[in-house]
């Protein structure tokens, strides 16, 4: 079951880093600029439309590992499991891209001072949706639980 808590640390500003594979296994990892938790044990991910590599990935393999970290606290987890489908972002998702990076560099921005101008160059001109179907969830906070599994999200199908 996923917590008001653990939905809103998820649709927060948290740093958004995704791990995805080619047909032969080489990694590849890049920036998540969103994520919405649809229910069901599903979530929508926004991407950098220009990411060739990442979009071909999730295209091909369709496997695809989300770490979410709070920048202030570090508590973190890592979702892993498989795409469902990718589109280009709608204007109601670009404009939650937007919310999102102002909440993540904010939370940047405050913790090391690193200034809004040099965030900024970061933010994709494009972004793609990915909805993902969650089937594993893990506690990825440095300490010694790092890497344990939880059981929060129920499995594809079911409710949360």
């Amino acid at each position: 079951m996923l917590s008001d808590d653990d939905q809103a640390f998820l649709e927060g500003g948290c740093a958004l880093i995704i791990g995805t594979v080619d047909p032969d296994g080489a990694p590849q990892a890049s920036r998540g600029w969103g994520l919405d938790v649809l229910g069901g044990g599903s979530v929508r991910l926004l991407l950098d439309a220009d990411d060739e590599q990442t979009i071909a990935n999730v295209a091909e393999t369709g496997s695809i590992a989300i770490t979410a970290a709070d920048v202030r606290t570090l508590h973190s987890v890592q979702l892993k499991g498989s795409v469902l489908a990718t589109r280009a972002a709608a204007p109601a998702e670009v404009t939650r891209a937007r919310r999102y990076t102002d909440d993540f560099f904010l939370d940047i921005h405050e913790t090391d001072g690193t200034t809004y101008e040099v965030l900024e160059r970061m933010v994709p001109s494009r972004f793609v949706t990915c909805d993902c179907r969650v089937d594993d969830w893990f506690d990825q906070t440095p300490g010694p639980g790092a890497g344990a599994p939880v059981d929060r999200i129920a499995p594809a199908g079911e409710p949360t």
